[in-house]
């Protein structure tokens, strides 16, 4: 079953950080122009447009690390990194997306990412997601540590 999981969380992980690599190469979609984007994917007050390039792409990368790591965790792709420190990637990446996740409900997040349709999109979509990922992360750690 984690290994499912995990299937699970890489392939959503991985879909996303390919679309954050599109947008850091210019991408425009799902919106029209660049501002468009900004506002439905970013949220923050005032933004006018993207992130830069750099921080768009160390993000893609950093999402691909997390959708990449369930599998390692799992073995289902071998490390060369010590068990230990496979666990508390996992550990960390499993409280990110929680905390992401649930942040995205709180009054502090939501006044600083006001911007529409972000904050619609965000409550309806994005958070609920994120926050499903948080609990198969921690159900893969909750397994695995059960089967060891």
């Amino acid at each position: 079953m984690s290994a499912g999981l995990a299937l699970s969380v890489a392939m959503v992980l991985i879909a996303t950080a390919v679309l954050h690599v599109y947008w850091a190469i210019g991408g425009v979609w799902p919106a029209n122009n660049e501002q468009d984007l900004a506002r439905t994917v970013v949220g923050a007050n005032g933004i006018t447009k993207m992130p830069g390039r750099n921080l768009t792409m160390a993000v893609a990368v950093a999402i691909f690390l997390a959708g990449i790591w369930p599998l390692v965790f799992t073995r289902l792709i071998t490390s060369p990194f010590p068990d230990w420190l496979v666990s508390l990637g996992m550990i960390v990446i499993t409280i990110v997306l929680l905390a992401r996740g649930f942040g995205g409900y709180l009054p502090v997040f939501r006044n600083a990412n006001a911007e529409q349709p972000f904050a619609r999109l965000d409550m309806q979509f994005f958070s609920p997601i994120i926050i499903a990922l948080g609990l198969s992360c921690l159900l893969i750690l909750l397994l695995e540590w059960s089967a060891s």
